[in-house]
């Protein structure tokens, strides 16, 4: 029942995402809709008597439900090029990545949904209009309304859209758009604030010992049976396959890695050979592949759309260091957001508090090295784009509570300097560059400065990591 429900929910998330799900619902909803009305205008057709502004004829019935549903149609016709359009020069000018949550756009899809909607209201109606002499004379004044009014609403939204689609082609609107998918997953993945209080029956200090490390590196290799991007990876399946089976499972990839056929997507300590199939078999339900990369469980994903559209602006084709900026500013204030997350422990325990998952996890300077590798090479030739990027950092080390975190920045803050003075730009320039470089670097001095917590024996990692006392002991982020 549970992957079962694991399997639904991701086919459910992967429909709702479609750029066709809610035109169909409002299609059927406009066939709907007309019998109701239908229903209704039969029903109390002999009950009352009409006012004037709702009394009509057959011919007028029919002539205004032919001209709405014939009218809608060409419109709606209008509204999907107009889409493709707008969808080709997005992806020409910054990238196909950025088509995901163009394709998502509510507006768009409702506006098309309203359209196809009531040109199927307007013909189901239509086949219903009876003339005098005709068996069972129906003339459904109620309906015919309904068709004027949402004609009418379909007209104002049309005005909106208008206005939507000239908005969002903008490059700050698509930069905004990927910045909500960003902060969106960082609350999904990471939703625990630094200070709030951790988990209840969570094992504290527990670390992955010598003797359970050769056990993993020993134990069965379990390889995909398929291939794609990792999407999720539903981790209470492999919990529960742990915890009824007595056993360790090492995850050595995680949410946006590419899988291929027959590569190890886990090692299991404790298992048996006999039972080798149909662990491999209960393993691989529980990552769900595609064929490119969701930010659902990856925060990466998001991640990558931005440097994307940063580093095309940079490009010497388009030449765009203003939609660069926009970027760097959204990646840094996420990043922001990010260092006052409790960043998930690689080790996860039952209620009991034995060892159960060992994960590959998402860490801060993996976010950090995926925002800004790429730009800040790209950005040797704008030195205000490189300037922007050292501000970027010094908002970040606003934010930082951690040593290790500080010293991550810095060391981006570092590379940027040195690729601007090996790019010779102008004197005056890299002065600027190294005065907010030394800035930083006193802003961060008392954080880099506190002691490091000690280090542990077991498998290198700092006590305080390896312990698991704001980690999951269930649920289905595996960051």
């Amino acid at each position: 029942m549970q992957l079962a429900n694991g399997n639904l929910k991701n086919l459910f998330e992967r429909v709702i995402a479609s750029l066709w799900f809610v035109p169909v619902l409002c299609t059927m909803g406009g066939v709907f809709t007309a019998v109701v009305m239908l229903a209704f205008d039969y029903a109390w057709k002999d009950s009352w008597e009409l006012p004037f502004w709702l009394e009509t004829t057959t011919d007028g019935a029919q002539t205004v439900l032919s001209t709405i549903s014939g009218g809608m149609i060409t419109v709606a016709g209008v509204v999907l090029s107009m889409t493709m359009v707008t969808l080709s020069i997005t992806s020409s000018q910054f990238g196909s990545r950025v088509l995901r949550t163009r394709i998502r756009d509510r507006t768009t899809q409702w506006t098309i949904g309203l359209f196809l909607g009531t040109t199927v209201y307007s013909l189901v109606v239509l086949k219903m209009v009876r003339k005098i002499g005709q068996e069972d004379l129906l003339i459904p004044h109620l309906s015919v309304m309904a068709a004027i009014f949402f004609a009418i609403i379909s007209l104002v939204v049309l005005l909106y859209f208008i206005h939507h689609i000239t908005m969002i082609a903008q490059a700050p609107e698509i930069v905004a758009s990927l910045a909500h998918d960003l902060n969106r997953s960082i609350d999904h993945i990471f939703p625990e604030k630094i200070g709030d209080p951790p988990p209840e029956n969570v094992p504290d200090g527990e670390a992955l010992t010598d003797q359970q490390r050769e056990a993993i590196d020993g134990g069965l290799a379990i390889r995909s049976t398929s291939e794609g991007y990792i999407q999720s990876i539903d981790a209470d399946i492999l919990l529960k396959l742990a915890t009824d089976g007595d056993l360790v499972i090492e995850l050595p990839k995680r949410p946006g890695d590419f899988l291929s056929r027959q590569e190890t997507i886990a090692r299991v300590a404790g298992g048996k050979s006999e039972d080798e199939d149909r662990l491999t078999t209960t393993v691989n339900e529980a990552f769900y592949l595609g064929n490119s990369r969701s930010p659902r469980q990856d925060v990466n994903c998001s991640v990558h759309e931005l440097a994307q559209m940063a580093v095309r602006a940079l490009s010497p084709g388009i030449n765009d260091p203003y939609t660069a900026v926009n970027c760097i500013d959204r990646l840094s204030a996420a990043l922001c957001r990010l260092s006052e997350r409790r960043i998930p422990k690689a080790n996860r325990f039952d209620e009991e508090g034995h060892l159960r998952l060992v994960v590959d996890r998402q860490t801060f300077a993996s976010v950090l090295h995926a925002a800004f590798d790429q730009i800040r090479c790209y950005a040797l030739t704008s030195v205000a784009v490189s300037q922007r990027l050292l501000e970027g950092y010094q908002r970040i080390a606003n934010c930082l509570t951690e040593p290790d975190q500080a010293a991550d920045v810095l060391h981006q803050a570092r590379l940027t300097v040195e690729g601007v003075l090996e790019a010779g730009h102008h004197p005056a320039d890299v002065v600027l560059l190294r005065q907010a470089y030394v800035r930083l670097k006193e802003q961060l001095k008392p954080l880099a400065n506190r002691p490091q917590p000690s280090k542990s024996s077991g498998n290198g990692e700092n006590s305080e990591e390896e312990s698991s006392g704001d980690g999951e002991a269930s649920g289905e982020v595996i960051g």
